[in-house]
Formats: C-alpha cells, structure tokens, sequence
C-alpha cells in the first residue's frame, strides 16, 4: 500500500504536477558568451517556454515534453548574441520538430528533441560542440537558462543565467531521490547537484555544458528548485549520439 501510495505521488509530481523544473541562484552571462543557448518561445505572444541550444546552422535540441504543439507554434530566440543598442537579438523560426521515437512522457525517459529552423543569417559565432560518447562523464559542468530567477515571483530572465552543478552517479542520484524519481540506466538520462544552484521551471531543455564547451545534457526535470542535496534530472546527450547523428546528418561534425 504504502508502495503504491508512493508511486501516485510520483505520477502526480511528474505529469499533473508539472514537473517541468529545471537556473535558481545562477550569474548572468555577458553577451556573446553562449549565444548559442535559446529561449524557446510561444510564437503568438512570444512568451518564454524552455531552453535550447543550437548545435547547427539548421538544428537545436531541446528536451522533448517542451513541444507538444505543431512547429509554427515556437520560436527560437537568441538572446545571448550581441546586438547594438535599441536593436532586437535574432530570431528563428522552427519549421519542424523531431521528438526521440523512445521518449516516454510518463517516466520522462529519452526527454530529448531536435528542432529544425530557418537558416540564421549570420551565425558564425556558433561554437558548441557534441560529446564523442557518454563514457566516463563526471566532474563539474554549468546549466544554462532563462528560466525562473525567484520561484516567489515565477519571474523568467531575459538575460542568459549560468550555475556550477556536478555530475553524480545514477546510484548516488537514487539514494537522494528516491527509486520512483531517479531515471533508470537505460533511460539515456543523467544527474547533476550544485550549493545553491539548479535549474528551475523555465530551464526545461536547456544544456548542461561541460569541459571543453560541450554539450552533455538537456535539463529534464527534478523535485525542487536549488534544495540541498536534491539533484535535478537532465537527458544524456552523449546516449543520443547516434539519433542525433542520423536526424542533422551532414551537417553533423
């Protein structure tokens, strides 16, 4: 009973509950330092909806429970790239969204999706660059977003909000969270804690980058937001590679 009673509330955190948490306590970044990290916009009212990081000059990822509508429904916005004074930063339009065929919205597991854009006119400062393998990931990486700055005023940031978290094991991750949350090893997902920092609602598809600029995960989802010792949920890039690799095709390096 008890078992049960568990499970519910961890359906409810998931689906009903909106679990779509995932930077509280983060910095802002300059200008030109991750340009390549969107914010995923209703296209009608242009409100914030999650992150993305662009990984091409046609293509971006983001997590898969971030769009459940048609393309023409999102736009991305470039809000890290330099613009002049009084001058609007770049915009893209998604012509077409690719989710994982084994994304599961219940247990969120392969929360991953590729969103193809109208080609940018300039984008020569894209930069970030996909992992080789998923293979000995550990050590400290930084989430980005323009989620959430105060979960008492549910205030978003235009402005891009960076935070150190550290990857843990999925052994480590189900200790802290629980064996209903933490995501299964054949999931394709990954775990991350920091002192203070986390991504919160808002965060949801934006990259967990790690040594050497690349980009290791996609925030999924988590109990809290930047509690102590509770690690958010992110979507293992590096288990993706090979989806990855056969949805951008040649423009894959």
């Amino acid at each position: 009973m008890k078992a049960c009673l568990i499970a519910f509330l961890y359906m409810c955190l998931l689906i009903k509950c909106g679990r779509v948490k995932r930077v509280i306590g983060g910095t802002a970044v300059e200008c030109g330092k991750q340009p390549d990290v969107a914010s995923l916009r209703n296209s009608s009212n242009l409100k914030h909806l999650c992150g993305a990081t662009v990984i091409s000059p046609r293509f971006a990822l983001t997590a898969a429970h971030c769009v459940t509508s048609k393309a023409d429904e999102y736009v991305l916005k470039l809000n890290n790239v330099c613009v002049k004074d009084h001058d609007i930063a770049p915009s893209a339009t998604i012509l077409e969204i690719i989710i994982n065929q084994s994304y599961d919205p219940v247990t969120r597991a392969h929360d991953i999706a590729i969103l193809r854009f109208a080609v940018l006119d300039d984008i020569t400062w894209l930069k970030h660059t996909l992992p080789r393998s998923s293979f000995g990931l550990s050590g400290e990486c930084a989430v980005y977003g323009y989620g959430y700055r105060d979960v008492r005023t549910k205030e978003t940031s235009e402005i891009l909000l960076a935070g150190t978290l550290r990857i843990i094991s999925l052994d480590e991750c189900e200790r802290r969270l629980g064996p209903f949350v933490t995501p299964k090893y054949d999931h394709g997902m990954l775990c991350a804690t920091g002192d203070g920092i986390d991504a919160c609602q808002g965060d949801s598809g934006s990259p967990l980058i790690c040594a050497g600029g690349t980009v290791e995960g996609i925030s999924s989802y988590g109990m809290s937001c930047a509690v102590p010792g509770i690690p958010g949920v992110y979507t293992s890039v590096g288990f993706h590679l090979e989806w990855i690799r056969k949805v951008i095709k040649d423009e894959w390096n």
